[in-house]
């Protein structure tokens, strides 16, 4: 029994180091038309960091790097982001369009399992009245990644703060998110696209390409 349990202890650290690729898209122009520039986000999760790819920005972030790093493939230039940064930014691209958003305070429901695809989930419904509400669902497939975590919850306290005060409390990895509001109805805003218990591209993921030179304004990649 004693050597049982010493080769199960032995092969906790091998299976919480288990690498995996999730695969995500964003839809953050679907309500919030003031980010149509960015378009379709798409989203790569790895047990070491978060890459985010748009038709005109890429960017990076390792775990527990205070920052993302931002590139425009075309003009070879990259900056580092604060993450803390994000949210006043997002706030600032928004402007008066943003003022609804950052009114609202949602109240959570009782959480629900589900699937999403495949894979097991839970839904969290955050409810703005009797004809709005957003569906939150996450997996505990994978472990949580902080960074990514991190990211999204500055994301979702750019554009609402009250969203943000209760969406923090959610535990697992987002995978599929649907805005139900009188406007938008079944609107997607993040779809699972795939899962893989494998990461063969994490590492050049995670890094900057080569010939990039290193910008010091924001501005000029946006």
């Amino acid at each position: 029994m004693l050597r049982l349990l010493a080769l199960l202890l032995l092969a906790l650290p091998a299976l919480a180091a288990q690498p995996y690729h999730l695969e995500l898209e964003a839809f953050p122009a679907a309500p919030f038309p003031y980010l149509s520039k960015f378009g379709t986000v798409d989203l790569h999760v790895y047990a070491g960091g978060v890459r985010a790819e748009t038709f005109w920005l890429d960017g990076f972030s390792r775990n527990g790097q205070p920052a993302v790093t931002v590139m425009n493939p075309l003009a070879r230039m990259y900056v580092d982001v604060p993450i803390t940064d994000i949210a006043p930014t997002l706030t600032k691209i928004a402007g008066a369009a943003g003022a609804l958003e950052r009114s609202l305070a949602p109240v959570i429901e009782r959480p629900v399992g589900g699937t999403v695809g495949k894979i097991a989930a839970t839904r969290y419904r955050l409810t703005y009245g009797p004809t709005g509400w957003i569906d939150i669902w996450t997996t505990n497939t994978i472990p949580e990644n902080a960074q990514l975590r991190t990211l999204v919850d500055e994301f979702v306290r750019g554009i609402s703060p009250g969203t943000a005060n209760i969406s923090t409390s959610i535990r697992g990895t987002p995978i599929y998110v649907e805005l139900n509001f009188r406007r938008f109805r079944k609107v997607p805003l993040l779809k699972l696209k795939k899962l893989t218990l494998a990461a063969e591209d994490e590492k050049d993921a995670l890094a900057l390409g080569k010939f990039y030179v290193r910008h010091a304004l924001l501005e000029m990649l946006f």
